[in-house]
């Protein structure tokens, strides 16, 4: 049975990957990273463009103790068939069409890093769900995941 969400198109509007060439393997620790992102409807139909961006590795003291720092922009558009209720809809955009978009990124990032200095770096995985409700809170100060490094 398919899903009621679709994505149907993405594009990379920035993606940036300097390597740390004084990285040391033995000497690497956990990472940062940042998401934000913004969700966009058409009008009332069921079509919605997500924006999101990726911060890995942003400050100076992060990025000498690990092999990459990365930026990323990417773009998806999702559509629901027409007759989907509204709950349904606010129940799945955010959520859904977040670890959908986030799973392309991930892949984006592994092949563009593949041929670098250290080799594949994959996304860590990310919490959505806390990152979804903090955006529906501003109030909270958004943090910044430590990660372990995972590269080939």
């Amino acid at each position: 049975m398919p899903a009621l969400l679709d994505i149907d198109e993405y594009f990379v509007e920035e993606l940036t990957v300097k390597s740390n060439p004084q990285y040391v393997k033995e000497a690497s620790e956990g990472g940062e990273v940042g998401i934000s992102f913004d969700i966009k409807r058409k009008g009332k139909e069921p079509l919605f463009m997500i924006s999101m961006s990726i911060k890995i590795n942003k400050s100076k003291e992060t990025f000498s103790l690990v092999p990459y720092r990365l930026s990323l922009k990417i773009n998806g558009f999702f559509s629901f068939p027409e007759g989907t209720d509204e709950e349904t809809i606010k129940k799945m955009i955010g959520l859904n069409g977040l670890v959908i978009l986030y799973g392309i990124a991930r892949g984006v990032v592994a092949q563009a890093t593949a041929n670098c200095l250290h080799g594949k770096f994959i996304l860590p995985s990310m919490n959505f769900v806390e990152l979804v409700k903090k955006k529906a809170h501003p109030s909270k100060k958004p943090s910044h995941k430590k990660s372990r490094k995972k590269s080939g």
